[in-house]
């Protein structure tokens, strides 16, 4: 009786003091030694190590409570494969992933057999986290599939949020950013419903890592856009944790990520231009000590590895090769490198031997890098397989031979042994009767193997006759294809002379502008970049553009934002302002594309896509050689004298874009005769090339303009055409490059 009574307390108490006893080290250590108590059964001990462990950061803490809770579980399975899968997690935050897979299939086994579906859907997430780190892909997006269908069928938006993330994770490192986007809209959408700031906070970060991700790839569309969305998702975050004046311990995860993801914008901005490098280096060396010191803290493995790599770049950003060198060297050894980090090392390693000059070391490295991405996952199995069996094979060979050398000296001991002559002749009869055994075993075996030979022979001539029907088809199926390859050319021929109606003429520019030059080189066959000139009263108007994408879909949008310029300043007064066209350019696009929009918690416009164009529009008057210029995501340069001057436009689309900042501002300047002013589209400066394989870069156009300024302009049109087929050799064109170059008279 008194047993049951203090067994009731003991348990009423723990359940009074589950939500808080747990946060204090000393209620904690005083359930440790209420424990030792000779009256606490095993399923009670298991629930209060269950109940601790859920409660640890520390991996070395969560590895011991889990192991001793199942010491004490019995035959409580939601106990036993919540423990086995918290072992499995440890694993896999110290990089043994193979290790981890096999404990987290071993607690998904044990979690079929309960009714705890959260329990089952948690493990099912986790184990697709583990093979999307072990690089099996297909296999990783079918059990987090099936993991989001569970924690909707429950209810569970937190869950489901964080599946979705996952998947959008996996597609961004796979540079499926189409998909990634679509994962993105759904998890903004889903955070929508829920009251947890947690909810929401995993939304920005998925988008901001999505966003990054995109802005390393060489053909993402706009670098620094890319990076402003990375950045504002994060100051999204920063905003969900001060509103709701979050301090849980995810929270305090999401904002550490967020701090990496800033890391990696800045790190990317002073990689890209020169003029972003003194604040972006120091603002990427402030957030990834605040991450270091955050992941240092909890003990986790694999977010410190990518800290690493990121505290290599930067220093690489820095221009301190050698020590980025020293930290690249350091960081190859661990076990910690994915697919997705090793990328990045061996560029890095690369980038770093070239900066030094250590050429050879930088080709071996470009080579590995190359090798390494054309290495598919299912070629390393086939080479795995192919490396057991041959070693099975060896095995079976040096035992045979083994045995072999055994035997042979077994009878030459019996041979040289005088004394039993008559177990020689038994052993030599025995042996010719073996032979003789083998001798009709072979023939039977000759002529087995000969009717196989035959068989397989009709089943070639079989084969072979299948094949010739099916080359026929092929070379059908094959015509067929070139037809239509051919039909689609010729529409797309059609539509570059569609286009090429649309533009101005190149004579009628120059009749706008006499001395002057337009570089016009698309891609392909229809360009995403446009252009357009016009007069106004006693201005003359240039107007640039590039729009998203390039190709066909970038020829579509470029139709569309042709139409809307020519409307758009049919409109415009005399004394016309750039900034107005471009406020009213972007309104026209807003409205056209308004049903692609949401409005989140904030009050601000979401977008499941970036459709727009970056433009810039020149005002010019020759006669008193005042120049009005505004720019959205482009800015022009003015040579004067030996100085060439920057007209910085505005830092946001024409278009959809997460955060605007108010009107285009228009700038105003007088230039003097003789002045050059230049305006271009980013693919000249985003252009892949040269010996290093490194992008154009605005200080090589800058370098440009101020060795050819004095030349005629069109001197200058060859000269620039001609750098740019040089520096694409061996290389493809990345985007559509337009450069427009006029003279002040």
């Amino acid at each position: 009786m008194k047993f049951k009574l203090l067994h009731i307390i003991i348990t009423t108490i723990l359940i009074i003091i589950n939500t808080s006893i747990f946060a204090q080290n000393y209620y904690r250590d005083s359930i440790l030694a209420l424990i030792e108590s000779p009256s606490i059964d095993s399923s009670t001990k298991a629930i209060i190590y269950n109940s601790i462990m859920h409660e640890e950061t520390n991996p070395d803490s969560v590895k011991k409570y889990s192991e001793l809770a199942i010491q004490y579980c019995g035959n409580n399975m939601v106990i036993k494969a919540t423990a086995t899968s918290n072992l499995a997690y440890v694993a896999f935050t110290e990089g043994k992933w193979e290790k981890a897979l096999q404990l987290y299939q071993h607690s998904l086994s044990m979690a079929r057999t309960t009714k705890d579906s959260l329990l089952l859907g948690t493990i099912i997430l986790n184990t697709g986290n583990t093979l999307e780190a072990l690089n099996e892909i297909p296999e990783a997006m079918e059990y987090i599939k099936q993991s989001i269908g569970i924690f909707r069928a429950i209810g569970n938006i937190a869950w489901e949020i964080w599946a979705y993330r996952q998947l959008c994770h996996i597609c961004t490192q796979a540079k499926m950013f189409i998909i990634a986007e679509k994962y993105c809209a759904d998890i903004l959408r889903i955070s929508r419903t829920s009251a947890d700031p947690v909810d929401k906070l995993t939304g920005f970060i998925a988008y901001a890592q999505m966003s990054t991700f995109k802005a390393e790839s060489q053909h993402a569309d706009s670098l620094l856009r890319l990076l402003d969305r990375a950045l504002v998702a994060c100051d999204s975050i920063d905003e969900v944790i001060r509103v709701n004046k979050c301090t849980s311990f995810d929270c305090m995860t999401a904002l550490n990520e967020s701090y990496l993801e800033r890391c990696k914008a800045h790190i990317l901005y002073a990689l890209h231009d020169d003029r972003y490098y003194k604040s972006n280096t120091d603002s990427a060396q402030k957030y990834l000590d605040l991450a270091d010191e955050w992941y240092n803290s909890t003990g986790d493995s694999v977010q410190l590895a990518e800290v690493n790599l990121c505290r290599a770049w930067l220093t690489f950003a820095k221009k301190d090769y050698k020590k980025a060198l020293k930290y690249a060297t350091n960081y190859q050894e661990t076990n910690y490198t994915s697919k997705y980090l090793k990328e990045h090392l061996y560029n890095l390693l690369s980038h770093s031997h070239y900066q030094l000059g250590h050429y050879k070391e930088a080709y071996q490295w470009q080579i590995t890098l190359n090798k390494f991405l054309d290495i598919t996952t299912e070629e390393t199995k086939l080479a795995q397989v192919t490396e057991r069996l041959l070693s099975n094979l060896l095995d079976e060979f040096d035992s045979a031979e083994q045995i072999l050398n055994r035997k042979n000296a077994e009878l030459s001991a019996s041979v040289s042994d005088k004394q039993n002559k008559l177990l020689f002749a038994i052993v030599a009869l025995g042996l010719s009767i073996f032979a003789i055994i083998v001798v009709c075993i072979s023939v039977i075996r000759k002529r087995r193997i000969l009717k196989l030979l035959k068989l397989k022979n009709q089943i070639l001539m079989q084969k072979q006759e299948e094949i010739f029907q099916q080359q026929g088809i092929i070379t059908k199926q094959k015509e067929k294809v070139e037809l239509y390859n051919s039909t689609i050319l010729q529409s797309i021929h059609y539509a570059q002379h569609i286009q090429r109606m649309a533009l101005p003429d190149f004579d009628d520019v120059k009749a706008l502008f006499p001395d002057s030059f337009l570089s016009y080189m698309p891609k392909d066959i229809v360009s995403g970049d446009f252009y357009y000139a016009t007069r106004c009263g006693d201005f003359r108007i240039l107007v640039i553009a590039d729009c998203t994408g390039h190709g066909v879909p970038g020829g579509f949008l470029s139709m569309f934002g042709i139409s809307a310029i020519k409307e758009i300043l049919s409109r415009q007064p005399d004394d016309v302002l750039p900034g107005v066209v471009l406020d009213n350019m972007r309104d026209f696009i807003k409205d056209a594309f308004s049903g692609d929009s949401e409005i989140d918690e904030f009050g601000n416009e979401v977008y499941s896509t970036a459709d727009g164009m970056d433009m810039s529009v020149c005002a010019i008057n020759l006669e008193t050689r005042e120049v009005r210029y505004a720019g959205a995501y482009h800015s022009a340069y003015v040579w004067s004298n030996g100085t060439i001057t920057r007209l910085k436009g505005d830092r946001m689309p024409i278009g959809r874009h997460i955060k605007e900042t108010g009107n285009f501002s228009t700038i105003k300047q007088t230039l003097c005769s003789g002045d050059m002013l230049y305006m271009m589209t980013d693919g000249i400066q985003g252009q892949m090339g040269g010996l290093s394989g490194t992008k154009f870069m605005t200080k090589r156009l800058l370098q440009f303009f101020a060795e050819n300024a004095l030349e005629p302009v069109e001197k200058q049109k060859e000269t620039f055409e001609t750098i740019m087929r040089d520096w694409m050799y061996n290389t493809i064109q990345v985007d559509d490059i337009t450069l427009a170059g006029i003279r002040i008279l």
